[in-house]
């Protein structure tokens, strides 16, 4: 029997765990916890919201179909066919982030659904931002910026802009039929990187029957980045505009001890990590966020925007 990681049903996954947008639950990190006590290890959190089961040596652990379902994870986390997607962590929490949605975890339904998709390989980067520029600072390869509350969102290509909006409803399925097109037509083929547009991308946007053309500058002279003048917070206590607290977060070496992970998941309220591998816990209230600030901070969390392991959160 081939139990390749690539095989359709296999037994066997790669090590990467992919949470779409980032986005955990309090009993993913319970079972992250229980994943990497058994290698006697920790969690290593990766450059694109995902992670690492890592044993005692730090190195990488391959985690088997039947451990994840005995963890209590879906086995779509590790899937041949799922993709990076990152999403803004603070979405729809202060003025100017402005909610996505459930949009994270549809594009990654959208990718499993597609058997097209395996021919994606792991070199497409899909990103969903909410207006901040905090995802658009990583120039994923396909992207829309979910920029104001009309029910649309903007797409860029290679972290630019691109004449073209779509509503949120359609973006999963839009951007994974740009992507499938590209590989179609041009093979396993990376999306260059900022500054340089891919044309076959652009044209599969151009027509699609769900993208719209939209006024605003052309795409070769659209800039990187965000223009918007949103400020994204670094680490530290974040006031949301729900009354709330949102703390953000990051530990030594992007490494999560098993009892770390632990104790995250009986915070038992909303996490996400960034795509600079920022932990933010969210929807608590002033105490609970005092609470976890006393418990976890002595256990590695850092809290600190000064300090030097914060150096490269947004």
């Amino acid at each position: 029997m081939n139990d390749s990681p690539h095989t359709a049903g296999s037994s066997r996954t790669g090590d990467t765990l992919r949470f779409p947008g980032g986005r955990l639950r309090h009993d993913h990190w319970t079972a992250l916890a229980s994943l990497a006590a058994g290698h006697r290890g920790g969690v290593q959190l990766t450059a694109r919201g995902g992670a690492r089961i890592v044993g005692a040596d730090r190195d990488p652990v391959e985690v088997a179909t039947r451990d994840l379902e005995a963890a209590g994870l879906p086995a779509g986390l590790a899937h041949p066919r799922a993709r990076d997607i990152i999403a803004s962590p603070m979405a729809g929490r202060l003025g100017g982030h402005h909610d996505v949605g459930d949009l994270p975890r549809r594009l990654e339904a959208a990718l499993l659904a597609r058997d097209e998709a395996d021919a994606l390989h792991g070199q497409m980067l899909f990103g969903v931002d909410d207006g901040s520029g905090d995802v658009l600072a990583h120039s994923p390869d396909l992207a829309v910026v979910v920029d104001g509350t009309d029910g649309s969102a903007r797409v860029h290509v290679a972290g630019r802009a691109v004449p073209y909006r779509v509503a949120v409803s359609d973006a999963a399925t839009v951007l994974i039929d740009a992507a499938v097109r590209l590989t179609g037509s041009a093979g396993p083929t990376r999306v260059p990187g900022s500054g340089s547009l891919h044309r076959l991308v652009v044209d599969a946007l151009g027509t699609h029957p769900a993208a719209v053309t939209a006024p605003g500058p052309a795409a070769d002279a659209a800039t990187t980045g965000s223009t918007t003048g949103v400020v994204t917070p670094r680490v530290g206590w974040i006031d949301t505009a729900d009354g709330l607290v949102s703390l953000l977060a990051v530990v030594p070496d992007g490494v999560v001890p098993a009892r770390l992970a632990e104790f995250l998941g009986a915070v038992e309220r909303p996490t996400t990590i960034s795509a600079d591998r920022v932990i933010g816990l969210h929807e608590l209230t002033e105490p609970m966020a005092e609470q976890v600030v006393r418990v976890l901070a002595p256990m590695g969390m850092i809290f600190d925007a000064e300090s030097p392991w914060a150096a490269g959160a947004p």
